[in-house]
């Protein structure tokens, strides 16, 4: 399969996104080690910067924060069994604050503008509990910092993951635990979408992405260990907390994943945090 994939040299570039975090490499553990064709461009940047790049059609296939498909659900498709999702706790999308969730009203709350999703579940727990904070997007560096700043910051990503935050603030909560107490459900915080303008130009280029990250996630599964292993090395991260991170994370997208991603969208809209319902498109379906 390796070499069908190198030597098929037919096939026009294709620009790939990647997320430049941990979370991606059991996805990408095969286009990374031996399967990537020369007619794949992969370009890793944060899950924001790479919303924008598929807005600016700069990518063709990536992934993308679930909010940012519901804002374009009519000019991309989703690719079928790919997520990031989890089922609970997910120990690096977490709020870090000097005070309890529901005392917050009022208080300078530091979002991020690297991860969509992650904010806007934020301000989704927060409306439904009606706690209302002052919310304000500035980049996180420090614990002093954030104290200096404000009552609580939303921390994502790689630096959620190095720090001990719970030592230096008195509530740490997990916002992937905080929907599975609310719902019941897992929370999907990432799809693989492709742009329906070139889905429909280029679908034989599609299938074979998609059949590319199939067997590329597969070899991933079998080599947690030594994905795990080189993220501690990366990131300076113990790896027991790189073990478990992988294992609280499911890259699938199966029918209660599904239902959970849906259930985010209800919610979004009758919050009215977003102005429309939702409804999921995936390549290759006609529905």
């Amino acid at each position: 399969m390796q070499q069908s994939f190198e030597n098929n040299i037919a096939i026009p570039p294709v620009n790939l996104g990647r997320i430049s975090y941990m979370n991606v490499a059991p996805v990408y553990y095969g286009i990374d080690n031996g399967l990537k064709p020369d007619w794949l461009n992969i370009v890793s940047a944060p899950p924001s910067t790479l919303n924008e790049m598929m807005e600016k059609e700069e990518l063709d296939i990536s992934p993308v924060s679930s909010v940012a498909y519901a804002k374009h659900q009519d000019e991309w498709l989703l690719l079928p069994d790919l997520s990031i999702a989890c089922f609970g706790r997910v120990m690096s999308v977490i709020l870090v604050s000097k005070k309890p969730f529901e005392k917050l009203t009022n208080n300078k709350v530091i979002i991020t503008d690297k991860s969509a999703a992650a904010a806007e579940l934020l301000k989704l727990l927060f409306s439904i509990k009606r706690v209302k904070p002052v919310f304000e997007t500035r980049p996180i560096q420090c614990p002093d910092e954030i104290k200096k700043y404000a009552e609580a910051a939303l921390i994502i990503g790689d630096k959620a993951l190095k720090k001990k935050w719970e030592l230096h603030f008195d509530y740490v909560f997990d916002l992937g635990q905080m929907w599975l107490e609310l719902t019941g459900l897992p929370f999907v915080f990432a799809l693989w979408a492709v742009r329906k303008s070139f889905a429909d130009n280029r679908p034989e280029a599609v299938s074979s992405i998609i059949k590319l990250f199939n067997i590329s996630k597969e070899q991933g599964k079998k080599n947690i260990e030594h994905i795990a292993k080189t993220a501690s090395g990366i990131l300076g991260i113990d790896i027991d907390i790189c073990r478990k991170y992988y294992e609280l994370l499911n890259y699938n997208l199966d029918p209660l994943q599904l239902k959970g991603i849906r259930t985010f969208f209800e919610k979004l809209y009758h919050e009215k945090i977003i102005p429309q319902k939702i409804h999921l498109r995936f390549f290759g379906s006609k529905k």
